[in-house]
């Protein structure tokens, strides 16, 4: 058996056992086997990370992990001292808020809420990062000019220790130009990337309407069953984050409702599924986002959490909270409550999901996914519309 397989096969063995005394039984007896994974486990009470870890709300705006995080775990590092971080990653609409608090505009939430926010994250030594902000602002039809004011504005934020309402007047060195320089760069650089993969989601999520909505089989579990194969064998993607997420949805799962209710057979529909799509695509950026910050520490782990004034988008991440992340071979493995096998019964398309990870790389180069995703809104628009 090859390593990545043993390794895999032992990491299941992990996530299968009953309590925390057998997973570090079963990670001892694969110490050698597992010494460059990290294992981190999200739902141990039995973990000393305080309430300074847990998701929060300060006025209108959120602090949230992809798990919960004041359950923490690290297999085979509990004994030692751990440096932990935090780093917290920007929607738009807080980089939006920021940018007129330095600029003296008004906002439309309390400002003295937005302050204390800021200043928490300050106190409690978040690193900062508005990745994802950035994506989605180029995404847009963008003013370079306002673009280029958002980024000084995040820099300056990042340069001060404490914010209060009277910080228009902060300036930038040559340094911190430069730094404004390079992330308007890289955003710009990058943008054709991650295109790509909102458009992937764009398709599941389109798909996923379609088959729940005008299908005419009407078993449900039946549907979900056209979806994944449709995921694996169309999109030639296993994302099963999405895919399970997107599988309660078709379900009817009470999970889903508050999340997914903006979706109705309406004139709004398209802007409403992109709307979705751009939250569960958030999602995905903030866990490779908790890849970068992980890679290569050993006694140390940094944890991710997305900042947003967005409860639909809280709304998303509260479906499936992860309950432990695997970085393993320069890869985030991200383990959910709920997985693929709990939606889905059909050996068939399970095989096909855990098994055919080769087929799919080398189909998936090949399609284009802005055309299909133009055929798949022309499909909703022709039925919504009829």
């Amino acid at each position: 058996m090859e390593m990545s397989k043993m390794k895999r096969c032992a990491i299941m063995g992990i996530m299968q056992a009953p309590n925390l005394q057998q997973k570090e039984m079963i990670y001892e007896s694969f110490e050698k086997l597992l010494k460059d994974c990290r294992i981190i486990l999200f739902d141990q009470k039995c973990s000393n990370f305080g309430e300074s870890f847990s998701n929060k709300k300060i006025g209108s705006c959120w602090i949230w992990g992809i798990g919960d995080y004041t359950q923490t775990w690290i297999l085979g590092l509990n004994d030692k001292f751990i440096k932990v971080g935090k780093t917290i990653d920007l929607d738009l609409n807080i980089l939006t808020y920021i940018n007129k608090l330095m600029i003296g505009r008004k906002i439309n939430i309390d400002i003295d809420d937005f302050i204390e926010y800021l200043n928490y994250l300050k106190r409690e030594k978040f690193q900062i990062g508005v990745t994802t902000a950035l994506m989605e602002r180029v995404k847009t039809n963008i003013d370079l000019n306002i673009f280029a004011e958002m980024i000084q504005s995040y820099v300056k934020l990042d340069n001060i220790m404490y914010v209060n309402k009277n910080i228009e007047d902060i300036n930038l060195s040559e340094c911190d130009y430069k730094r404004v320089k390079e992330l308007y760069d890289k955003s710009l650089e990058q943008i054709d990337d991650q295109i790509r993969q909102y458009d992937i989601l764009c398709c599941c999520v389109m798909k996923a309407y379609l088959i729940k909505t005008f299908d005419k089989e009407q078993e449900k579990n039946k549907k979900v069953e056209k979806f994944i194969e449709y995921c694996l064998n169309e999109i030639n993607c296993y994302s099963e984050k999405e895919i399970v997420v997107l599988s309660l949805y078709i379900l009817d799962d009470y999970r889903t409702n508050r999340a997914f209710k903006k979706i109705k057979n309406n004139e709004d529909v398209i802007k409403n599924i992109l709307n979705v799509t751009w939250d569960l695509y958030h999602i995905r950026l903030i866990e490779q986002i908790m890849l970068y910050d992980n890679l290569n520490k050993k006694d140390e782990i940094i944890l991710s959490y997305f900042g947003t004034a967005d409860k639909g988008l809280i709304d998303v991440m509260q479906i499936n909270p992860a309950k432990a992340v695997v970085i393993m071979d320069n890869k985030i493995y991200i383990i959910h409550q709920i997985n693929i096998e709990n939606v889905c019964k059909k050996q068939e398309l399970l095989d096909n999901a855990y098994n055919n990870d080769y087929l799919r790389e080398k189909k998936i180069k090949n399609i284009n996914f802005s055309e299909m995703r133009k055929q798949l809104e022309f499909q909703i628009l022709s039925k919504v519309c009829n």
